[in-house]
């Protein structure tokens, strides 16, 4: 168990708002929550998300040095790990910098706080001086937000934001100053979309063992970058298998990773896909990623908009056969001809499916990723492709 401080609750309150949290509440699902209730266990949890909110507010106030995680397998295996008070402030600190958080804004907490993501939006909040604005995780959260709440900075999973750029108010994102998006890549549809909006926006490249993103690329403005840019005083290389190795002072050793990367600069890199998803075919590996980017292009041009992935399954000549697997289940077959004629013109012989799958709906992770095994496991074919 964790040892608590013995210092009195108004003490402890004390000093986490001279640490950089300059207001005693937050505002949670619409109601003004006491920060002194929460540190004396006083504010009932009426969600899930409103319980591990609290629960790390209360830890983080009271000064608990270790915080256990679950990693999401971007260096090995899922296991746990902790990470230290220390490690969380800097790689607030160089967010902060990096994107010219400034206090006294309001920051809107709008994904699991179960997860680094989640708990670290916390910690810029606190360290920052930025009021919290909390609401349980939804598609849409930005709905939720009464007209008298002025949110500037937010993180969103893509998930949320395809489902903003889809509904009747994407307007709202104009509202905001800067949105992070992580947690997996951002389709290139919705990549484009967000350049007709004012608020700036980053794509992030990170994961637990990095204590929450390393990196941001700009997507939108004129100033947009097609590479990821590192945080200050971090440092990257690729190994010799090709994938990405981060190295600063904070995390105390390299973080070796198994995603596949193009260094373009110095602290500058572009993301080509994740290494334990590259398909052996025939003796050709397959970077299903890169597949999948140029598919998008060319199904954005036949208005597609059905979400898919590239997979492999077992063949008897190639030891496995690339697959399309979409989502959905009316399909314009003269379309995806069409769209897979296309891909013969862009890709390898090697990369083109040999089959068209469907699935009516995605699996889907906790934290909303696409859960590919699942998703593979439930589809059934459509159609065999010549």
């Amino acid at each position: 168990m964790l040892q608590m401080p013995t210092s009195t609750f108004s003490e402890r309150l004390e000093d986490a708002t001279n640490d950089g949290y300059p207001y005693r509440d937050m505002w949670i699902n619409g109601r003004n929550v006491l920060l002194d209730n929460i540190l004396q266990g006083k504010e009932e949890s009426r969600t899930p998300f409103e319980g591990t909110t609290f629960e790390f507010i209360r830890a983080w106030m009271q000064g608990v040095d270790r915080f256990e995680m679950t990693t999401s397998g971007s260096t090995g295996a899922p296991k746990t790990i902790a990470l230290t008070r220390t490690q969380m402030i800097a790689s607030a600190v160089m967010t902060a910098k990096k994107i010219n958080l400034r206090k006294f804004s309001s920051a809107l907490v709008a994904i699991d706080t179960k997860y680094i993501a989640g708990k670290m939006m916390l910690v810029r909040s606190l360290t920052s001086g930025l009021r919290i604005v909390a609401v349980d995780p939804s598609a849409n959260p930005l709905i939720k937000i009464p007209v008298d709440k002025c949110v500037q900075f937010t993180a969103f999973v893509p998930y949320q934001v395809n489902a903003i750029l889809e509904s009747k108010h994407p307007h709202l994102l104009n509202n905001l100053d800067t949105i992070l998006i992580g947690g997996a890549p951002l389709n290139e549809t919705n990549r484009e979309e967000l350049d007709r909006f004012q608020c700036t926006c980053y794509e992030t490249y990170g994961m637990t063992e990095t204590v929450s993103h390393i990196a941001l690329r700009l997507i939108n403005t004129r100033m947009k970058q097609p590479y990821f840019e590192t945080l200050p005083d971090i440092e990257v290389s690729r190994d010799t298998r090709g994938c990405l190795v981060i190295k600063a002072a904070y995390l105390g050793h390299p973080v070796v990773t198994n995603d596949l990367v193009e260094i373009t600069a110095p602290g500058k890199f572009l993301w080509l896909g994740r290494l334990d998803t590259v398909i052996n075919t025939g003796g050709v590996k397959v970077v299903p990623e890169k597949v999948e980017k140029v598919l998008e292009k060319i199904f954005k041009r036949h208005q597609l908009r059905h979400r898919f992935f590239i997979a492999a399954l077992p063949d008897e000549k190639l030891g496995s056969k690339i697959v399309l697997v979409l989502e959905g289940v009316q399909f314009s077959s003269e379309l995806l001809l069409q769209s897979l004629d296309e891909l013969k013109e862009a890709v390898s012989p090697y990369e083109l499916p040999k089959e068209v799958h469907f699935v009516a709906g995605f699996h889907a992770t906790e934290t909303r990723k696409i859960d590919r095994k699942k998703s593979l496991e439930s589809a059934s074919l459509l159609f065999s492709v010549k």
